[in-house]
């Protein structure tokens, strides 16, 4: 693992008619803070001119004008490694306050789920997205049955929410198949093995409205039915128990 830490040695000069100048000082933690190297960059109208290396502890010079100025440096190897010690020291103090929040991950939130019903000739649309992860490399795959799956498939960047965090959508199109599986693996750092999340093979969301929704049709059908069902026996029963005493009136009358 190689870490690249800009330890604010940034010195930046300017000239006059607009040339400029500027001293990048870059630290680089191979693996930990035991082994560190520290590059000096001199540039000058976007221009590199030299380049220190503390593991070569030597000068490099990248145009004709500074080959002179390595040759010199390079004559003093002695004080070369002294200024670079001086300088990994204070790679190492910087890498000391800002390594952990650089090398802390963040486990991402992981939902699997349909955005669209096959119809026809035009196939299903699974989607795989990955939340609030953190560093920002993720790798999403697609798993049919077990297998990988290379076609068909559309993923975006890793996306910044602006707040350290990142997040990824990857989309699959696919023609369903009674009983099979289908899953979406997640590499990240937060993980020492991939992470693997099934679709849920119970109804969508949009299957499952419309099973609430004609359901509840159903229902209120029946009570409908039921209340019309009562309605009418409380009145046919209430018609007959008028009709009897008008019924004994006539007998009498007729006797």
């Amino acid at each position: 693992m190689i870490i690249e830490l800009s330890n604010g040695l940034l010195a930046t000069f300017f000239l006059v008619h607009g040339h400029y100048g500027f001293i990048l000082v870059l630290c680089r933690v191979l693996g930990s803070l035991q082994n560190v190297e520290i590059i000096y960059s001199i540039n000058y109208d976007k221009k590199e001119l030299l380049r220190f290396n503390s593991t070569e502890n030597k000068v490099a010079a990248y145009t004709e004008y500074a080959m002179k100025w390595a040759d010199d440096f390079n004559k003093k190897p002695e004080w070369l490694h002294m200024e670079a010690e001086k300088a990994i020291a204070d790679c190492k103090r910087f890498g000391q306050l800002y390594l952990p929040e650089v090398e802390k991950t963040v486990k991402p939130e992981v939902t699997v789920r349909s955005v669209r019903q096959a119809s026809g000739k035009n196939p299903a649309m699974l989607i795989c997205s990955a939340y609030d992860f953190y560093p920002k490399p993720i790798k999403l795959t697609w798993m049919r049955d077990d297998k990988e799956v290379t076609t068909d498939v559309t993923s975006t960047e890793e996306l910044a929410d602006g707040d350290w965090y990142y997040q990824i959508h990857s989309h699959l199109e696919y023609f369903p198949k009674p009983g099979e599986k289908i899953s979406c693996v997640v590499e990240h750092a937060s993980s020492h093995k991939p992470m693997i999340y099934d679709l849920d093979s119970s109804l969508s969301e949009s299957d499952r409205n419309k099973f609430i929704t004609g359901a509840a049709g159903v229902v209120l059908g029946v009570i409908m039915a039921a209340g019309g069902l009562i309605y009418y026996k409380r009145k046919h029963t209430a018609g007959s128990q008028c009709s009897e005493p008008l019924q004994t009136i006539s007998s009498a009358e007729e006797q």
